[in-house]
């Protein structure tokens, strides 16, 4: 009797064990950039800002000021997934790297809308097949900034809540 009472014990430890191993699971997003976003080369205003606006199309927008040297401009683009039907959060905010040079009017369009405003809460999740994200946005080069190549930086976060 006291062989069998051993040998349940083994039986359920292994049994919760492998439940316990079988229910673990962590649900991830992924996000691959499959272009960033990227401004042409302009001259810069004498007498005023500089702007140059590169929209979630890829194309010039209106408010850009300055003669535009080239054709080497796009939109950023970006695939996201999710293994989760878990609502989502996109943040994106400009890292301000470059002096005197602002990011200004981000947009994000995600699923046949544009969202102009961060943290966008509660958005419909992407799904194991992945949805893409266009990104937009506006650079100013202040009256006083140098001349060069500038690289401004971004940061794009999903979580799911």
């Amino acid at each position: 009797m006291l062989k069998f009472i051993k040998l349940k014990l083994v039986f359920f430890y292994i049994l919760y064990i492998g439940l316990a191993i079988s229910c673990d699971s962590y649900a991830a997003i992924t996000i691959t950039e499959l272009q960033p976003l990227k401004y042409p080369a302009a001259i810069k205003n004498i007498d005023k800002s500089t702007t140059v606006l590169v929209n979630w199309k890829g194309q010039l927008g209106g408010a850009t000021n300055s003669v535009v040297l080239n054709n080497d401009y796009y939109q950023g683009k970006y695939l996201i997934t999710s293994n989760t039907n878990r609502p989502i959060t996109i943040e994106l905010i400009q890292l301000g790297n470059e002096n005197k040079i602002k990011l200004k009017t981000l947009r994000v369009r995600y699923k046949n809308k544009t969202y102009k405003s961060f943290p966008t809460v509660q958005l419909e999740n992407p799904g194991i097949e992945g949805e893409l994200i266009e990104i937009g946005a506006k650079v100013v080069a202040a009256k006083r900034a140098t001349t060069g190549e500038k690289y401004p930086q971004y940061t794009l976060t999903i979580e799911e809540q």
